[in-house]
């Protein structure tokens, strides 16, 4: 047969038939690829290397095998192989069924053995190539056997095979990368086979996409807790006004982890007179409550303080919570708390705050309202409109809001549920008609606020991370919620809206708030302009009162004007609530021709320029040390862009393509040329290392945390109760899930249904 020197791969082979009658397979290639008896290598690796190109270009893969050493320590003969010789032993899987008795102890039940179905690889092929010692700088081939007792790969299936299959740093980088957004190994690949223009191309299989993220994950295990721990001291150097502390129990594993960078506290500095904490989350493998402190930004969107781990949701570790996250945000008090309805929060609050108002999330309480009363008033009846006509008024007084309760009560016969007697006791903490005075940045308001900061985070991490693989992502999270923050800023500066009316005050709004702000005060304007009028007019001394109507309503609104120093002040206490003047002062400001809004009812925290206000800290300036890191990971994210780049530039025309390829081949001989290959070294590791960031601690002094058992968890069981067992769901629970569960054809009774042949109920009769 004639083959192609130049082929990677042969499409024929001379069938051999031995003395014994065992017929083999001999590979045609280039004589310059086929190694002989009498050949000579400078180093076992450069024999592996030959053979390796040989295998390739026959069609079968090379192994190590047997290696024996002399007396002094040399390797002497070293052995390798065709991958299918030898055999393997059969092996079967034992399985043993266990069950726990009364105290607690396991009681093995039944063991049986089960055999795995595998595919046979080794077939007992002969081929084979063995070095022998000739001199410390030399070895020579003394065996060389090419025939194969199986039929060789044909180059349709060279993809499939391991030699000819290796995951490169962009394999690795795009895996690690895609984590960060929740974008498992599976999904990775398909991505990587787009990108490449198919699946010979990608040079790797999905199972080894698949191993290298397990073996991420199992450089972790183990010294997780203490990377994590090393992780923010790093950060520390880096950042001097970074902060972070950590606590750890008894038994030396992590049990509380807060942490805030230079842009967090920042942040908190400028939006932090209203702070929302939930502790609904639950994104790492130990089951520890993640609980982010969150507030509003300029833009009316949410921004992230800080970040905080806790094991148990008891007082203790809320007290520490809340009394480390002062001394991270130098003992500035928020305005209002808001939380949800958790009592030994509310405790800890009242121990560590003096000045905050802790209050309820109104979402988590109307969430609720459907399961508690019943499906059947809140679905069939106008119970829920009138209730939330009667809880979200932000205008009505706290006696107003007491009579409109009792009436809807009594309407609905409602008078003597428990849950809603409940919840009127504690109405002071969640009813708006009770704070109007305090300022709540309108987040009372915004019934979607939990849920979509909820959303947010499930986008970048899951149940079954780590906790250095939630920090990553935690990461990813801060830079996708701080570009939003920079895009909306940009908006603000360089993009103008369109104005409405004539009105200069209109226009001074407009250059001094940043666009979500203004197109809610541009409405106000707006409403002031078109449907407000005067209802009656009085004056004290240098003060006027003045009524103002709106339109068809019959609630009239008292707005009271200073003519010295232009102090406004209206009863329905918009500017209290959200620092921004309503529709009633904005039609006094009209009449009174002013053509700005004065200087004291423009907070800064909604302002175009909020953020830019100097800074400081105990640490020194935190803005310059927001901009001031650069690392290696940076510089690899431009060397990738600027690849990209270059491939897009030549995409359009072959010679440009070729050139490309050319000298990237170049470039890459350059490299491996300057390693060191004398040294050997883990990649794997190394490269895991680089991209993590950190390499795993020699010895661990801070353990991985316990498994938390808190509420949801599904770990609050006592030890007396079966393994697996999970928490107690409720029939909405159970009904959901029976809905969304597609339904499949049980064979035992012949029915489209939720079950199968084996748990089928009909299956005894």
């Amino acid at each position: 047969s004639v083959v192609d020197a130049n082929q990677s791969t042969t499409l024929e082979v001379l069938p051999l038939c031995t003395p014994g009658g065992t017929k083999e397979w001999i590979p045609c290639c280039s004589t310059d690829l086929k190694p002989y008896v009498g050949m000579q290598f400078f180093s076992i690796e450069d024999g592996l290397k030959f053979y390796k190109t040989y295998a390739e270009a026959c069609g079968f893969n090379v192994r190590k095998a047997t290696t024996t050493k002399s007396k002094k320590g040399d390797v002497a003969f070293k052995y390798f192989l065709c991958n299918k010789a030898g055999f393997k032993e059969k092996r079967k899987a034992q399985v043993v069924d266990k069950l726990k008795d009364n105290e607690g102890g396991d009681v093995v039940v039944q063991s049986s053995l089960i055999s795995r179905k595998r595919l046979v690889t080794r077939v007992g092929c002969k081929a084979k190539m063995v070095l022998k010692l000739l001199s410390k700088s030399s070895y020579v081939v003394t065996i060389f056997h090419e025939g194969h007792t199986h039929p060789l790969y044909t180059p349709s299936s060279r993809k499939f095979q391991k030699g000819c299959r290796k995951i490169s740093m962009l394999h690795k980088k795009m895996i690690f990368d895609n984590s960060k957004v929740n974008i498992g190994p599976v999904k990775t690949f398909r991505l990587v086979k787009e990108y490449v223009g198919g699946y010979e191309n990608v040079g790797a299989s999905k199972e080894d996409f698949k191993n290298f993220h397990r073996d991420l994950k199992a450089y972790i295990e183990g010294s997780d807790a203490q990377m994590f721990v090393d992780n923010f001291k790093m950060k520390r150097l880096l950042w001097s006004a970074y902060f972070f502390d950590y606590e750890v129990d008894e038994d030396d594993c992590l049990c509380r982890a807060f942490w805030a960078d230079p842009i967090c506290r920042r942040n908190y500095s400028v939006f932090g007179d209203m702070v929302s904490f939930d502790t609904t989350y639950q994104f790492n493998k130990y089951s520890m409550i993640f609980g982010p402190f969150t507030g509003v930004d300029h833009h009316k969107r949410c921004v992230t303080f800080a970040g905080s781990f806790i094991a148990k949701e008891d007082v203790s570790s809320f007290e520490w919570l809340f009394s480390t996250f002062l001394k991270g945000m130098g003992g500035k008090e928020p305005v209002c708390l808001i939380t949800d309805q958790d009592p030994a929060m509310g405790i800890a609050i009242k121990n560590v705050f003096d000045k905050t108002e802790h209050r309820y999330c109104m979402w988590h309480i109307m969430k609720k309202m459907s399961d508690k009363v019943g499906r059947a008033i809140t679905k069939e009846t106008d119970f829920l409109e009138k209730l939330c006509g009667c809880v979200w008024s932000l205008e009505i007084e706290p006696d107003e809001f007491e009579r409109s309760w009792k009436s809807i009560m009594c309407e609905f016969g409602l008078q003597s549920h428990d849950w809603l007697g409940q919840i009127y006791d504690i109405r002071k903490l969640w009813i708006p008609a009770y704070f109007r005075d305090l300022f709540m940045g309108g987040i009372m308001r915004t019934t979607s606020r939990s849920e979509s900061e909820n959303n947010f985070f499930t986008c970048f991490t899951n149940p079954h991370v780590t906790l250095v693989e939630f920090y990553m992502r935690y990461e990813s999270a801060m830079d996708a919620q701080r570009h939003s923050q920079s895009n909306f800023d940009n908006d603000s500066k360089n993009k103008y809206p369109e104005l409405k009316t004539p009105l200069l005050i209109e226009k001074h709004a407009s250059q001094l708030y940043t666009t979500t702000v203004f197109y809610e005060l541009q409405y106000e304007i707006e409403i002031a302009c078109f449907n407000c009028g005067f209802d009656g007019f009085r004056r004290e001394n240098e003060l006027e009162f003045v009524s103002v109507k709106e339109g068809s309503r019959r609630r009239t609104y008292e707005v009271v004007f200073n003519c010295n120093n232009y102090d406004t002040h209206c009863s329905c206490k918009m500017f209290e609530r959200q620092g921004l003047p309503c529709r009633h002062m904005f039609f006094v400001w009209k009449g009174k021709l002013l053509d700005r809004i004065p200087e004291k009812y423009v907070l800064n925290r909604w302002t175009i320029m909020a953020t830019k206000q100097a800074t400081f800290s105990l640490e020194g300036h935190i803005s310059d040390q927001c901009v001031k890191i650069v690392d290696k990971k940076r510089i690899l994210n431009e060397v990738w862009s600027e690849i990209h780049n270059c491939v897009s530039l030549a995409e359009d025309n072959e010679d440009d393509l070729i050139y490309l390829l050319n000298n990237l081949k170049a470039l890459k001989l350059d490299l491996e040329s300057k390693k060191d290959g004398n040294v050997p070294q883990c990649k794997k590791t190394k490269d895991i290392e680089f991209l993590i960031g950190a390499s795993a601690p020699n010895e661990s002094t801070i353990k991985p945390p316990k498994i938390s058992k808190n509420k949801g968890s599904g770990e609050q069981f006592s030890s007396n109760v079966i393994a697996g067992a999970q928490r107690l769901k409720g029939e909405k629970e159970k009904a959901m899930e029976k809905q969304e569960k597609k339904k499949r054809m049980c064979k035992g009774c012949g029915e489209l249904c939720h079950h199968d042949i084996r748990n089928c109920p009909y299956k005894s009769k």
